[in-house]
């Protein structure tokens, strides 16, 4: 096995600049595949990131309104469904917020704050002043503090639907960087959203986070079937954003596509030079052959080449990788400064693909090793 890797590794060094273009051309290839898929998933969770910033996976409503048993089909998912990471129950309403003369319309979230850490982590978005813990207390946008001219301590009054007024403490300031949201929410705990729009111990509906997003319209049918009030619905966002979700597979499959001709490129170069090298060194081939070097030992000079050029081509490559996300993540940003999508290191992927390559160019070597093994050597060197 030694005399076969000696002799691979002496015809490499025989044509070293075409062994080094062969290996930058690897290298390439193999560094420029990984990138692509790498920026692939960065933009997927982007773009996952945008549609369900401060947005449930799934939620769980009544199709009356509202519903009473909340906490038993809360218990009954937070026990049953393992994938299933935060379960918030929460009151909506639409209302109206009122200070001298300026009302502006807004919507009223009724939370119990720990349930909603991992959906919207409020506690952290807290600038100023704290959670609101007691009834009739409320937390305010940034934006919308500001156009109202209050701060923590200060009292507004809220007008309900039924225009009846409830006047609120603001207890605290939050800012979730979205100017929507952070005009429009007014957060309190739950029981002060019940009282507030007369519902009594009821719920508007429970909102969902879970470990796979893509997973949400499964887990979503599988909660279906679990939940025994029969006026209970669920919807869930990949329905409600079926054209991002389009677009998000169409954008796998197209770079799928890439990364294949990318590798397909990178064989057919790594076959081409080791065919080569079976018509460059037939003559010696002959030679070891007559002098006993048997078939399987020669064919296993252009195996071990092919092994010589992928480690080779896949070692500088992830040299190639680390600059080509150094430089992505530094250069192309937002006018923040922030990175326009943020590709992270995925080992398990890049591991991956390095394992499917080099099982993919090792095979190449099944094509000269074939040929290697037809060579007469009588007929190579009276021909040579």
């Amino acid at each position: 096995m030694l005399l076969p890797f000696k002799i691979a590794w002496r015809f490499l060094l025989d044509k070293k600049l075409q062994t080094l273009l062969v290996i930058f051309g690897i290298a390439i290839g193999v560094s420029v595949q990984i990138f692509i898929g790498l920026v692939s998933q960065g933009l997927e969770k982007t773009l996952v990131n945008k549609v369900l910033a401060y947005s449930p996976h799934i939620t769980v409503y009544s199709k009356s309104g509202g519903f009473s048993d909340w906490q038993k089909e809360a218990d009954r998912i937070r026990s049953n469904f393992p994938e299933v990471k935060a379960v918030s129950p929460n009151v909506n309403s639409q209302a109206w917020i009122k200070l001298g003369k300026m009302t502006i319309p807004i919507l009223v979230r009724g939370f119990n704050i720990l349930d909603t850490e991992r959906l919207y982590n409020i506690t952290a978005a807290i600038y100023e002043g704290s959670s609101p813990v007691n009834n009739n207390e409320v937390l305010l946008g940034k934006e919308l503090a500001e156009r109202l001219g209050v701060k923590v301590g200060d009292e507004v009054s809220i007008l309900t639907l039924g225009r009846q007024t409830a006047t609120m403490k603001i207890v605290g300031l939050y800012d979730f960087d979205v100017a929507k949201i952070n005009n429009a929410w007014v957060i309190s705990n739950l029981t002060t959203a019940q009282n507030f729009i007369g519902f009594g111990d009821k719920v508007t509906g429970i909102e969902l986070e879970i470990d796979d997003p893509f997973q949400a319209d499964v887990v979503s049918d599988q909660i279906s079937r679990a939940l025994s009030g029969e006026e209970l619905a669920l919807s869930n966002w990949k329905d409600q954003n079926q054209l991002i979700v389009s677009a998000i597979v169409g954008q796998k499959l197209v770079t799928l596509v890439i990364e294949f001709f990318i590798m397909l490129a990178t064989i057919i170069s790594i076959i081409n030079i080791l065919t080569i090298n079976v018509f460059q060194k037939s003559k010696q081939v002959g030679i070891l052959k007559a002098m006993g070097l048997t078939d399987f030992s020669s064919s296993l000079v252009f195996v071990y080449q092919a092994l010589l050029l992928s480690l080779g081509g896949i070692a500088l490559s992830l040299g190639f990788l680390a600059v080509f996300l150094r430089g992505f993540n530094r250069y192309i940003v937002t006018a923040q400064g922030l990175p326009v999508v943020k590709v992270t290191v995925d080992h398990r992927f890049i591991g991956l693909s390095i394992l499917i390559f080099f099982g993919v160019s090792m095979s190449t070597a099944i094509f000269p090793a074939l040929r290697c093994i037809k060579l007469n050597p009588i007929e190579v060197i009276k021909n040579a």
